[in-house]
Parts: C-alpha cells; sequence; structure tokens
C-alpha cells in the first residue's frame, strides 16, 4: 500500500478533536491554491479534449469562476514574480526567469505573504508558490516543503542525482535525424510511473546505471498504483490538509498551497492514464493545419522552443501516436491534479474553517497543447495566456456563476488587500521600493460578476523576446511583446511593430488573424491604445532635451542617429551606433542597465554595486523625441 506520511496522521488526529468553529479578528481565513503550467482545460473549452475535473467544478458551484482570466506573463518565474508583489511586469523589468529578489525594484517590494504576516496573519505554505522556491521563509509560519516535480530517473550519476534528465525509453526524441540539439531534455517526456525508467550501465560514458525513480535524490520506491511512495503534491495537499484541521485560534491564516502538476515531464499514475484510451482521444478542436501563416512573423518564428516541442512529436513515423499520448500525459496530470484539490477541499469541507474561509484556485499561466502548432506555455495566444480562476467562500458572494470581465493575477494581490483589511500600499515606507500595488481587486465582482468594477477593460501581458531554444546565449531579456485580451478581441504587438487581432465569438480558437482587415481598424486603433496606456503607464514625461535633474532609476525612450553615449552621472550606461534615426530604448535600475537599440537587445551590464544618482548627458549626437519616466 502506498506510505502514509507524517502528515496524514496529523490531519486525522485534528480531524477528531472537533475543534470549535471561530472567527478571529473577523476577517476571514484564506485558501490559496495554484498549479503549476495548467491550461485553461478545467473551464471545459470547445478547442481543447474534455477532462472531467469534478473537483475544480465543485468550488464553482460555491463561487465565481472567471472565464477570462489571464496570467501576465507566460512564465514561470515572472508570472508568479509579479503576482506575489502585485508588481506588472512592464514596470519592473522581470520578463524572464530571474531572481525576483536580484531584480532592482521587486527585491524592495512587500511581498504578499510578507504584508499578510506583518498584517496580522498566520502565514502558511508548501509547494511551489514563488519560483524556483524563493519564497521570504522569515515570513512563514508554518512551512511544509518545497515545489518538486519529480520523481526522475536517474542514470547513476553524482551530478544528475537530484534528477532533471529525460526518461531513457525515450532518448529518440534527441537521437541524430530528430532534434539533439534541443535544449531543457528533461521537459519533454512523459508517460505513466509504470515506465519504471532502467539507464543501462556504460563505463565507457561514465555511467553505472540505474534502475528506478529518485526523489529530491534519494530512492523513490514505485511498485504499483496502490503500493508506492507520495507524489511531491500527494505530500502537499496532505500537509495542507493537517494545517487546516489546526484550531488557528489567535489569528486568521493564509494557507498557500501550490502543485507542481502539470508542470512537465508529465509523469502521473497508470491509473490517471487509464482514464484517457488513446483511441478515445480526438486531435483538438483547436488544431488547424497552417494556422500560423497569417499569424505574427516575429509570435510564429517556428525555430522557438513551443514550436519545436511540438514538431518532436511527429519526427518519428515508427511512432504515429506520440502527439496522441502525449494529450494522454497532459490530461492525465490534469485528472491528478484535481484529485489533489479535492483531497483539500475535504479536509477544508472537515475543519473548523468550513464556513469562513476564502479559496482560490488558479494556474500561473496557460499551455499549449498542440493549438498554433506549440507544446508550451510562452506565447502571446489564449492557450498560452488563459488560466481557470475561481473564488469561493466569501460571505454573501455570488455562486455557481461566471465572470466575463478580463482580468489576471495582477489582480489577487489587491484583491487579498480588500478581503484581508489590509494597508493599501505596503511599499510606502522607508527602505521598501515606494511603487503602489498595480491590478485591482476583483472583490466587486464576487458580489455581481457582471457589475461595474475600478479595473481596466482589458488583460495585458507580456512576452519576453526570448527562448529556451537560444541555449542561454542572451543576458537578460530582449525587448519584448504584449497582448491585451478585452471580452470579445485579442490584440498583440510586437517589439517591432507587428500586430495579430482576433475576434472570438467567431473565431475562439484564434485561426483568422483580422489585424489587416480595414473594417476592424477602429477596434484595433482602441485596444492598441489601451495596450499602450497599460504597457507604458502614466509616469512618461516628454522633453525636448535631457533633464538636468539628477536621477537614479529611470527608463528612458527617444530617438538616434549616430554615435552616442549616455552618461548617469559619471557612469557610462549607453554606448549606441546608428546609420539611419532608430528608436532606443534605455533602462537603469539598481546595478543594471539595459539598452534596446531598433527593437533589438544592444547591451545587458550588471556592475558590483548600484549606479547613484546622476544628471543624464550625452556625447555625440543628440537625441530626439526623448521620454523619460522615473522608476
Amino acid at each position: 500500500m502506498m506510505r502514509a506520511p507524517i502528515f496524514t496522521l496529523v490531519f486525522l488526529t485534528f480531524a477528531a478533536m472537533n475543534w470549535p468553529l471561530t472567527s478571529v479578528e473577523g476577517r476571514p481565513n484564506v485558501l490559496f491554491i495554484i498549479a503549476d503550467d495548467l491550461n485553461d482545460m478545467p473551464l471545459h473549452p470547445d478547442g481543447k479534449p474534455y477532462v472531467p475535473t469534478p473537483n475544480f467544478d465543485r468550488l464553482a458551484a460555491l463561487g465565481v469562476s472567471f472565464t477570462n482570466a489571464h496570467c501576465n506573463d507566460p512564465i514561470c518565474a515572472p508570472s508568479r514574480s509579479s503576482m506575489m508583489t502585485g508588481i506588472y511586469p512592464q514596470t519592473s523589468s522581470l520578463y524572464w526567469f530571474e531572481d525576483y529578489r536580484q531584480n532592482a525594484i521587486l527585491s524592495k517590494c512587500v511581498t504578499l505573504t510578507e504584508h499578510l504576516a506583518t498584517n496580522g496573519y498566520g502565514v502558511y505554505s508548501t509547494g511551489k508558490i514563488y519560483h524556483g522556491n524563493q519564497d521570504p521563509k522569515q515570513f512563514i509560519t508554518g512551512f511544509g516543503s518545497g515545489g518538486s516535480i519529480g520523481p526522475w530517473p536517474w542514470d547513476g550519476r553524482k551530478q544528475t542525482k537530484r534528477g532533471l534528465i529525460p526518461h531513457p525509453d525515450q532518448l529518440y526524441f534527441y537521437a541524430d535525424d530528430a532534434d539533439p540539439d534541443m535544449d531543457y531534455q528533461w521537459e519533454h517526456t512523459f508517460g505513466p510511473l509504470t515506465m519504471i525508467p532502467d539507464y543501462p550501465a556504460d563505463p565507457a560514458n561514465g555511467i553505472p546505471g540505474y534502475k528506478g525513480w529518485t526523489l529530491s535524490g534519494a530512492p523513490w520506491r514505485y511498485v504499483s498504483d496502490d503500493d508506492r511512495d507520495p507524489m511531491p503534491d500527494e505530500t502537499h495537499a496532505g500537509w495542507t490538509s493537517g494545517i487546516l484541521q489546526q484550531p488557528h485560534t489567535d489569528k486568521p491564516f493564509a494557507l498557500f498551497c501550490g502543485f507542481s502538476r502539470t508542470h512537465t515531464p508529465l509523469y502521473a499514475p497508470q491509473m490517471y492514464f487509464d482514464r484517457f484510451p488513446l483511441e478515445e482521444i480526438e486531435i483538438p478542436k483547436a488544431f488547424l493545419e497552417g494556422d500560423l501563416e497569417d499569424c505574427a512573423p516575429t509570435l510564429a518564428n517556428t525555430s522557438l522552443y513551443a514550436f519545436r516541442r511540438y514538431q518532436m512529436l511527429f519526427n518519428h513515423e515508427d511512432q504515429p501516436q506520440l502527439f496522441k499520448q502525449y494529450l494522454q500525459a497532459y490530461m492525465a496530470c490534469v485528472a491528478f491534479v484535481d484529485d489533489q484539490v479535492g483531497t483539500v477541499l475535504d479536509a477544508l469541507d472537515a475543519s473548523p474553517h468550513a464556513n469562513n474561509t476564502v479559496v482560490f484556485l488558479t494556474s500561473d499561466h496557460g499551455f499549449h497543447v498542440g493549438g498554433k502548432e506549440s507544446i508550451y506555455k510562452q506565447t502571446l495566444w489564449d492557450s498560452g495566456t488563459r488560466i481557470p480562476l475561481i473564488v469561493a467562500g466569501l460571505e454573501g458572494m455570488a455562486q455557481g456563476v461566471n465572470c466575463h470581465q478580463p482580468v489576471s493575477l495582477i489582480d489577487v494581490f489587491p484583491t487579498f488587500v480588500d478581503i484581508c483589511g489590509l494597508p493599501d500600499n505596503p511599499n510606502d515606507q522607508v527602505g521598501r521600493s515606494g511603487y503602489e500595488i498595480e491590478g485591482h481587486s476583483i472583490k466587486p465582482l464576487l458580489f455581481d460578476p457582471n457589475g461595474e468594477w475600478s479595473g481596466p477593460e482589458v488583460a495585458i501581458m507580456a512576452l519576453p523576446g526570448k527562448d529556451h531554444s537560444q541555449h542561454r546565449e542572451h543576458v537578460g531579456t530582449l525587448y519584448p511583446h504584449f497582448s491585451v485580451r478585452a471580452k470579445d478581441w485579442r490584440y498583440s504587438l510586437t517589439s517591432d511593430g507587428q500586430e495579430e487581432l482576433y475576434f472570438y465569438p467567431s473565431d475562439p480558437n484564434e485561426f483568422t488573424n483580422l489585424a489587416d482587415n480595414p473594417e476592424h481598424a477602429e477596434i484595433k486603433a482602441t485596444l492598441r491604445e489601451q495596450l499602450v496606456a497599460l504597457r507604458d503607464g502614466d509616469q512618461w514625461i516628454d522633453h525636448q532635451a535631457l533633464p538636468k535633474e539628477k536621477v537614479s532609476a529611470f527608463e528612458l525612450l527617444a530617438e538616434v542617429n549616430g554615435v552616442t553615449e549616455l552618461k548617469l552621472g559619471s557612469e557610462s550606461v549607453a554606448k549606441v551606433e546608428s546609420k539611419t534615426w532608430v528608436p532606443i530604448r534605455v533602462r537603469v535600475a539598481g546595478k543594471r542597465s539595459q539598452v534596446w537599440l531598433d527593437n533589438e537587445v544592444y547591451s545587458d551590464e550588471t556592475g558590483q554595486s548600484d549606479l547613484a544618482a546622476g544628471r543624464l548627458t550625452s556625447e555625440g549626437v543628440e537625441l530626439r523625441k526623448i521620454r523619460i519616466r522615473k522608476l
């Protein structure tokens, strides 16, 4: 039988104690559940395979499901960093896999967990909440364990003992005639846990060999689905259940539970694969051959990671079922994570806090499963950005209804502030960033899903002009692209001016790009204006020449023609050369100076210490059309 870890005993002990229901300080408890790489399948969209998610549905029946919810950057690290600080990626310039604690702006921002902990909440956390286990643990009352996407195969080498290698049965993905140059090979393999890895010994290449699964550098026992060690997500669900059974009589709690599935590699118990027989899986309706032909070339560059991952499934004529097998694995992992949600919801129902706990259930971004010829996140189409977002448990709120207002993860922090009675401006204190929390509380929409709210008509999302297929050659982040999602429309604008426009009532799968259709020029112009406003903010000031007052952190937009050097005080922050008038963008914050010329990265430098405040000057040709905002 599956081993019962300590958390199960804790859960059972507290469940038997029958604690009285208490409301501490009149403020609700909050349970926040987030899955990794989970797309909108729990919303049961027509364009994707149907996966029953009874526990997502069960929570939706008790609250409001936001059917037009999106991430603000379809990559784990920037999405979570933005959500947990309440600061847009375009404000912080964190668009890629970077540590928010090293970002000049976010490092000085109060995180959501800190804000809760310093204002009367007991904060508990387990699993993946911040990316890369970057949780500020000094504000955590109780911590379970970090996020983990194991178990893993192992080949017996010391350097691979903690995982991050592909399954030995699927090494054909990287054969010489397939895609041997593909990075992150561990991400692409999938299958049931019954597919026990067996790496043969290869002394000539220094591989001792190993048979079996491992987790966190130790053997992970698997005999059958009923006789095995728990998956990391099962551990997180059990630990969360135990915390819910505690009395929490001294202060309200905020409990964060992060599940790692459906993040790749897509390993799950066999029983979940059995729910979706291959012969019953149909090619998704959202798939159309040649779909990329009318897309913006920059966004549909098939040499990039998402498209290459899709192509990998069709490079092997002897295995014609690979695409369906991948769909089966993703569907199995969706069903698996739904069961973990059910474990947590069962524990809440059995706890003394069932009537005083607000529940959030969401994901950090979407994930393509074939649509747009993609297998990955990191796109500006609905499959890459759309997420489930369900909120339930707030006294007096609507139940069992959908809200179609575009919202995004930037709205999570201000919603916590509103629901939990926290101070509005946590960064307005000595030593902190001074930035106001961005986004808007969705609390009004919980009571009136069709009513007015203070937020924008569209949700904005950014996409870095950088990709896993580039072998980490690029330092920092290339100039990003942006998209806005309205109720019926999506408009995308690349860094070099390419556009996409989709109308969902007649084109739910984004098959037809209407950007060049003159009939839609007016709505395109409106959406572009809304995108630019959300992208650039309202802090920009036009200048005829570089200002004389000192600045420290800033962003500059201008045009340049010729050779020029931009200095901050005595420090050079940009040296550029161009033969015609081209746009230049310079961002200086903390130790880092970034320069884009003609919408492409030009330089990205990180010094030993923060750049001191000083006057901006230029040596060489002058700049024109200067706009500056202080950061």
